[in-house]
């Protein structure tokens, strides 16, 4: 059971996240481009409630800016509006100053892990802690301050009731809307935009991203990867061709070995290569034996070759064996007239001829 929970909070707040993330790029595909505060052809300042439905219209296409007062309640706003904008065909911004006396400000704390659903977690409290709902308002928010106890944060609200009938006349008088800041001015604007619903303004080069753009950085990926893969593949040759130099350079290192060891292992390693093979010696005492005598067994010890042989003519073996060309002096070790059996002890020659050896008898 409690692993069945764990799965259902789990898929739970894995359904939140997607949902932000969604909202996001949603937001990201179908974002307006509004014009920023400071590229705004005009602004409209909203007063505070005390100051009734006054309006300020400032003007600053030209050199010297132009200031209108305006009444909000009038039928002919949009008209006069209209008037101000011109006949020509450019597009003309205007953006929304309102004082910060005509909304609903308030600060919470919170924790720092709840930045990712910040605008979801801001509606819910509004709704549960004041009379507002959600879907009658304009909000944003802003992080003043961070400390050990969390995030400070600043939700500022309007009414929708407040705002709309502008925002429609402003349109009927074929003005672009820009972001709609709170504050007594323009430079003393908070950092909100209350037509973004509390989500993060996108950045204008985000906004403007086309089908071309996206298709240049897809080639650009390419390549970089491209270029990535070519770079490992010249580093693991670079490696490769420098671990196999490394083995041949230690290959060809000298030995470095005490000069008593490396002379007495160039001794052995002489007395190797000045002895036969046992294949050349034994074919060597084939060749030499009388056809009534043969090898019954060979060894070697520490003194050298000794040779077990069978015959009934011990005296014509000893003479064949000392006429031969390729072995050394021969010494009779036992001898068994009776038993015709003959221990030899071979002395070999020193093998001067390292090149192919001579065709072996069995």
């Amino acid at each position: 059971m409690n692993g069945l929970a764990l799965s259902s909070t789990t898929g739970r707040s894995l359904a939140a996240a997607l949902r932000w993330w969604v909202s996001e790029l949603g937001s990201l595909a179908g974002g307006a481009d509004r014009p920023e505060p400071a590229r705004s052809d005009l602004i409209l300042q909203l007063g505070p409630p005390e100051a009734g439905d006054a309006l300020t219209l400032i003007d600053r296409r030209g050199e010297t800016p132009r200031r209108y007062t305006l009444a909000g309640g009038t039928d002919d706003l949009s008209e006069r509006l209209a008037a101000i904008r011109g006949t020509g065909r450019k597009v003309v911004s205007v953006a929304v100053m309102v004082d910060p006396a005509a909304c609903f400000l308030r600060t919470l704390r919170l924790p720092a892990a709840v930045l990712p659903r910040m605008r979801d977690v801001l509606a819910q409290e509004l709704e549960a802690a004041t009379p507002f709902r959600i879907d009658a308002v304009h909000t944003d928010w802003f992080v003043e301050g961070e400390d050990a106890d969390g995030l400070k944060v600043r939700h500022v609200v309007l009414k929708r009731a407040r705002l709309d009938p502008l925002l429609a006349t402003l349109a009927a008088a074929r003005l672009v809307v820009g972001p709609v800041s709170v504050g007594p001015s323009e430079d003393r604007a908070m950092p909100v935009d209350l037509l973004s619903g509390g989500g993060r303004p996108i950045p204008r080069l985000l906004r403007n991203f086309t089908r071309g753009d996206g298709l240049a950085l897809g080639l650009a990926l390419l390549l970089a990867c491209a270029a990535f893969g070519l770079l490992r593949a010249h580093q693991d040759a670079t490696l490769a061709a420098l671990e196999t130099a490394t083995f041949e350079v230690r290959r060809a290192a000298p030995q470095r070995l005490p000069p008593p060891v490396q002379a007495l292992a160039g001794t052995l390693v002489a007395e190797r290569y000045a002895r036969p093979p046992l294949a050349i010696l034994w074919s060597a005492l084939a060749r030499a034996l009388p056809p009534a005598a043969f090898a019954e067994s060979l060894q070697i010890d520490a003194e050298g070759v000794s040779v077990t042989l069978r015959t009934r003519d011990a005296d014509a073996v000893l003479r064949a064996l000392d006429a031969a060309p390729d072995l050394g002096t021969v010494v009779v070790r036992e001898r068994e007239a009776a038993g015709e059996r003959l221990v030899i002890g071979l002395y070999v020659r020193a093998w001067t001829n390292p090149g192919p050896a001579p065709g072996l008898r069995p």
